[in-house]
């Protein structure tokens, strides 16, 4: 299984989306790294025949989540 991290964002233009470099927005709520990997860690370890197809692990405050 492979876990990819993407900023939120991300795209070829990021200067001109107002991102910078990593691909954040200056006022970009996010979680810190080690309780992103304490939520995605145990995935790998789903049963046989169990797939995660996608995971999007993000700040409680997120908005975009009805």
């Amino acid at each position: 299984m492979r876990i990819a991290l993407i900023p939120e964002h991300t795209s070829p233009l990021a200067a001109a989306d107002g991102v910078d470099a990593d691909g954040r927005s200056p006022a970009a709520d996010v979680n810190p790294p080690e309780d992103v990997a304490a939520t995605v860690v145990p995935a790998p370890g789903r049963p046989v025949g169990c797939e995660h197809r996608e995971m999007v692990a993000c700040p409680a405050t997120e908005t975009s989540w009805p």
